[in-house]
């Protein structure tokens, strides 16, 4: 039988590590280019314990959504602090309503599956810091090194006109 290019099993992934060497640790496998994905990008995620996922952000381009499969979490954002469980699919819809980080409380790993469509360019917002994401040309999950347009930026701290005649 003819093996398919669009399925790809988790234990044939890498891992890839993000990480701000201190509450931010977080351990992902894309799905996403190694299947050939186009509009949905999706992460098997592991967030050790007492770890944090990425800063805490909202999407203006993306919706993304998260299903945990293991363990208890604590989700934080615009929403507050709210338990997750094994079981809970979380929808998170653009807009700063739905900020959103993920946080281990536990003593144990929280596994999660993390789903989003894949609009271009993207913008991220992170309200506790003031800053802003702009990224274009590499889908949600893939390598961030291969992004044509990566670039954190405080949006509020330069004039319109600044070096322009």
């Amino acid at each position: 039988m003819k093996k398919s290019t669009n399925i790809v099993h988790r234990d044939d992934l890498d891992w890839r590590e993000v990480s701000n060497g201190g509450r931010i640790h977080l351990l992902a496998k894309s799905f996403t280019v190694p299947s050939g994905a186009r509009e949905l990008g999706c992460c098997f995620n592991r967030l050790p314990a007492g770890k944090r996922s990425f800063p805490e952000h909202y999407h203006l381009a993306n919706e993304e959504a998260i299903y945990i499969l293991k363990g208890e979490g604590t989700l934080l954002g615009n929403g507050g602090e709210q338990i997750v469980r094994e079981g809970n699919f979380i929808s998170l819809p653009r807009g700063e309503d739905y900020s959103h980080q993920m946080y281990n409380h536990t003593d144990q790993d929280l596994e999660y599956l993390c789903m989003s469509t894949m609009n271009e360019p993207e913008v991220a917002i992170y309200p506790n810091s003031g800053k802003m994401g702009v990224f274009s040309g590499q889908a949600p999950g893939g390598n961030p090194e291969n992004v044509a347009i990566r670039s954190i930026f405080y949006p509020n701290e330069t004039d319109y006109f600044d070096g322009e005649d």
